[in-house]
C-alpha cells in the first residue's frame, strides 16, 4: 500500500508558515495566513518496492516527491526579494 501526503507552504514576510497537511488518515486544514504573496503545495508518495511487497527479502520503499505553486500574489518583485531572504519551499511534509 502506498502513502500519498502533502503539506501547503505559504510565503509572508516573516518567512515560510506551514498550511494545511493531507496524510493517509484525514486532513488537517489550517488558515492560510492574511499576508502571504506565495502558497506552494510539497507532496510525497512512498511505494514498497518488490520486496516489500513479495513478503521475502529486506523490503525498500520509493519515494517521490514534487511541488507545485497554487497561488501567488501580483507583487512578483515582493515574492523574489522574500525567496531570496527565506528561500525556497521547505521540502518536508
Amino acid at each position: 500500500m502506498s502513502s500519498k501526503e502533502s503539506r501547503e507552504w505559504h510565503l509572508t514576510p516573516n518567512g515560510w508558515v506551514a498550511g494545511t497537511l493531507q496524510h493517509d488518515s484525514g486532513r488537517n486544514p489550517i488558515s492560510p495566513p492574511d499576508n502571504k504573496v506565495l502558497t506552494c503545495i510539497y507532496k510525497e508518495t512512498i511505494v514498497p518496492d518488490a520486496m516489500a511487497l513479495s513478503g521475502y527479502g529486506e523490503p525498500g520503499f520509493n519515494l517521490s516527491s514534487n511541488v507545485s505553486v497554487i497561488w501567488r500574489c501580483s507583487n512578483h518583485q515582493l515574492i523574489s526579494e522574500l525567496l531570496d531572504k527565506f528561500g525556497s519551499f521547505p521540502e518536508s511534509i
